[in-house]
């Protein structure tokens, strides 16, 4: 389950210090409940990583964003890892991972509890965030860059051009996306030249530019 290295040029999301390597899977591992019906999963698309593993979290998830606490349910897993080398300060876990991806102004790791499945889902994603700015690509500015679209955002503009009055709430209903997530392609392909919005939010349609 070697999923690390993600970025184009061929380096680790954590080049810079190799042992960061295996942090989601030792992590997954020593948050498992394996008393419950589940598996640990990594699923590869092409712009993100999905894992998820069995029983439910023991902090908020306000608090694991944050840092500084570390409540492992598999603690003799965690004193394990840590005495071969592979064991973090307690609770830096996951702001290890954000920091990481807002180097790469990836889009923002985003960590799901799923009570009704019994199980966490972190969703790891691969590609820019389109409200990332600089002072020498301010957001509005188009993007000039040759662009590989996802099979997700090659599908939103497929039903968008079937549908051009394709509200948000309905493009997630007939694609099972959130509304985050909708809204966050939405933006990119608008700024990427892919899509853009005629009239009013209310009584105007969507326009698919083909390239």
């Amino acid at each position: 389950m070697q999923i690390y290295e993600l970025a184009g040029n061929g380096q680790s999301i954590y080049h810079r210090n190799v042992e960061k390597r295996d942090l989601h899977r030792k992590n997954m591992v020593i948050h498992s409940d394996f008393m419950v019906n589940g598996v640990l999963k990594v699923e590869k698309y092409d712009d993100c990583f999905v894992l998820t593993n069995p029983g439910l979290l023991k902090l908020p998830i306000e608090q694991i964003y944050k840092g500084g606490e570390s409540k492992a349910r598999n603690q003799r897993m965690q004193n394990m890892f840590r005495m071969i080398g592979y064991g973090e300060n307690l609770g830096s876990g996951f702001p290890l991972i954000l920091n990481a991806w807002n180097e790469k102004h990836w889009i923002k790791p985003e960590l799901q509890e799923q009570p009704e499945l019994m199980q966490v889902k972190l969703t790891l994603h691969i590609q820019n965030d389109v409200s990332y700015s600089s002072s020498n690509d301010p957001i509005n500015d188009p993007i000039n860059d040759p662009i590989n679209l996802t099979e997700r955002q090659k599908m939103i503009l497929r039903m968008f051009s079937e549908e051009k009055n394709l509200s948000r709430e309905r493009l997630c209903e007939k694609t099972g996306l959130s509304d985050a997530t909708a809204k966050r392609e939405i933006a990119f392909l608008k700024k990427a030249g892919y899509l853009e919005r005629v009239g009013s939010l209310k009584t105007g349609h969507w326009i698919v530019v083909s390239k």
